[in-house]
């Protein structure tokens, strides 16, 4: 079964489940013991995601030992990923049609949480791991030696700087997407059509960047990526025209370029672990799985903490009249902080070093190393 495909078969009705409990109301006489349960119920499905995403993730790393495989494996998987979001916003949408939102919102946890099941089942029985002889390195027993590799890996940190940067970038315009365009335009409607494009644009962006990636290589692809988002966002910063069409237009614009991202960390993120290998001598493949993934939570919620501090700051109301909302303060939020994220970003992949064919000497030396 190897390490990681257990998980995958006995967190998924704990993860289905709790995700169905999370959307159903429960109702509770004392608000104190109301608002207990449902922090219980989130932690307990946090948890449970933590225990599936965490293996799924690593199992990428195991399906295949190929720099440019991990690419074309990243984007199958990054594709579905938002072709699942945008199925599930419209399955919802369908259902809030005909019921009342406790309702609606209920059914729709209930059904994406059987599906979840279901899929995740089908992923254990269908994935293999690859023959390469090092998957069959064993995991070293000391913790503390594996995190000190792993802060020594240069390429590893880099690429958890980027994408820390784009984390900030991306959380930031989610988060205040819907009060900008209802601040810019007067009204919520543009703003739900908005979410759609950002859904949709990554459907056309990541076959499209997967191919520039196996032609030019994931750095410069991460940069031609966040080039294409940063225009974007200048655009609508210097965009005072009002014309919907081109809100539009520049949004998915800053989408397209942000969807590379969706697969080049996750394909990135597996040749930093033969980097560390080779260079510290420890194997430390699911540890550093899961601190990056501890570092990329732990940005969305500060960033999202940061995005009610720096609305505060602004004196912004949700559903204040375009009149009356401070349009600007608002503005610069969506637009100029995320545009300083993502030139952190470029700033830090810059140097980012492995290359197609270093990686290839690294996968020879360790299996070298295992025969």
């Amino acid at each position: 079964w190897g390490p990681y495909r257990p998980y995958l078969l006995f967190g998924a009705v704990p993860l289905g489940v709790s995700f169905g409990l999370l959307f159903t109301q429960v109702h509770f006489e004392n608000k104190f013991w109301e608002i207990t349960y449902y922090l219980g119920i989130l932690l307990l499905f946090r948890t449970c995601y933590t225990i599936v995403s965490i293996p799924y993730s690593a199992l990428g790393a195991r399906v295949t030992r190929n720099f440019d495989a991990r690419t074309k494996l990243s984007g199958v998987r990054m594709y579905f990923g938002f072709l699942g979001g945008i199925s599930i916003s419209f399955f919802a949408k369908q259902l809030q049609d005909t019921y009342s939102d406790a309702e609606a919102f209920a059914y729709m946890g209930a059904g994406a949480g059987f599906l979840a099941i279901f899929i995740l089942y089908f992923s254990f029985r269908v994935t293999t791991e690859s023959s390469n002889p090092i998957n069959k390195i064993v995991a070293d027993a000391r913790v503390t030696e594996g995190i000190s590799a792993i802060f020594a890996n240069k390429p590893f940190l880099l690429l958890i700087g980027g994408f820390i940067m784009v984390n900030v970038a991306s959380t930031i315009m989610g988060q205040t997407s819907l009060f900008y365009f209802e601040s810019q335009f007067g009204g919520r409607e543009i703003g739900n059509t908005a979410i759609v494009f950002m859904l949709a644009a990554p459907l056309v962006g990541i076959p499209i960047w997967a191919a520039i990636a196996l032609k030019f290589g994931k750095r410069n692809t991460w940069i031609a990526g966040t080039l294409i988002a940063l225009l974007g966002l200048g655009l609508l910063y210097v965009d005072n025209s009002q014309s919907k069409f081109n809100a539009l237009s520049e949004i998915s614009l800053v989408s397209l370029g942000l969807s590379a991202y969706a697969i080049l960390f996750w394909s990135m993120l597996p040749d930093t672990i033969e980097y560390g290998e080779v260079h510290s001598n420890i194997h430390s493949e699911s540890l550093l799985i899961g601190i990056a993934s501890s570092f990329q939570k732990v940005t969305i919620g500060l960033s999202a903490f940061a995005v009610g501090l720096m609305l505060d700051y602004v004196n912004f109301e949700a559903g204040t009249s375009i009149s009356n909302s401070p349009s600007q303060g608002l503005k610069n939020i969506f637009t100029l902080v995320p545009f300083g994220a993502l030139c952190g970003s470029i700033a830090l992949i810059y140097f980012y070093p492995i290359t197609a064919k270093m990686h290839g000497q690294f996968v020879a030396t360790l299996q070298k190393k295992v025969k």
